[in-house]
């Protein structure tokens, strides 16, 4: 004995049923589910994201260091002329003197008997007295040229430090700087050539040796 499986009516002796869904007529509706937005999905969406942010920030970090390495022979100019404006020591002296010459520096003052500290106090207000006296309120440096030392231009450059520090240079550029001095009784332009010194594992340098006089500069860098 055999029945439908849609109604459970017994069948006949065919083995049919005379229901609506044994004839097809009518079928019965299907349970449609709405499938849930895979969780997985959204978390490998929001790590593509993420990835691409991340590319975008590494390949911006390199642009600037790049940037930064091609323009690191102008920083020490920059530097002396932002120590002038401030008076402040410190950063002409990191404009003229690699890490290692710094501290020998600090030795030979500590040998003169001062202390660091009050021989940077001392010449921040040097720095202040001669600038006023200058009737200076402000210089600004653009630096609008370069050209690369060789020959005997750059040989005076390497025995300068070689002499003067024991140090090597690796590559040396003059550069041409436009100094518009701001007096208190009108604005000053100087167009003249500095020198700048790459010393090997030492950093960019401004270099006296072969750079054009300025008085602004040279009265202020001659206290160090």
């Amino acid at each position: 004995m055999a029945f439908c499986k849609y109604c459970g009516k017994e069948l006949d002796k065919d083995g049919k049923c005379t229901c609506e869904a044994s004839t097809g007529k009518s079928v019965p509706d299907r349970e449609h589910i709405k499938a849930d937005k895979s969780p997985e999905g959204g978390a490998k969406k929001a790590l593509i994201i993420i990835g691409i942010i991340a590319v975008i920030a590494v390949i911006a970090a390199i642009a600037i260091l790049i940037f930064t390495a091609v323009n690191a022979y102008k920083k020490p100019v920059k530097d002396m002329v932002k120590g002038i404006n401030r008076g402040d020591t410190e950063r002409i002296i990191s404009a003229m003197y690699t890490e290692d010459e710094q501290s020998e520096l600090k030795v030979r003052v500590k040998d003169k008997g001062f202390e660091w500290d009050s021989y940077i106090s001392d010449n921040d207000k040097s720095v202040d007295t001669i600038r006023k006296s200058k009737n200076i309120k402000r210089i600004k440096a653009d630096i609008v040229a370069k050209e690369k030392l060789d020959g005997s231009n750059l040989t005076d450059v390497e025995n300068y430090y070689k002499q003067s520090f024991g140090e090597e240079v690796k590559k040396a550029y003059r550069v041409e700087v436009k100094f518009t001095v701001k007096y208190k009784d009108g604005n000053k332009t100087d167009d003249g050539w500095l020198t700048v010194a790459k010393i090997k594992d030492g950093g960019w340098v401004y270099c006296p040796q072969g750079s054009d006089t300025f008085d602004y500069i040279q009265d202020l860098t001659m206290l160090l």
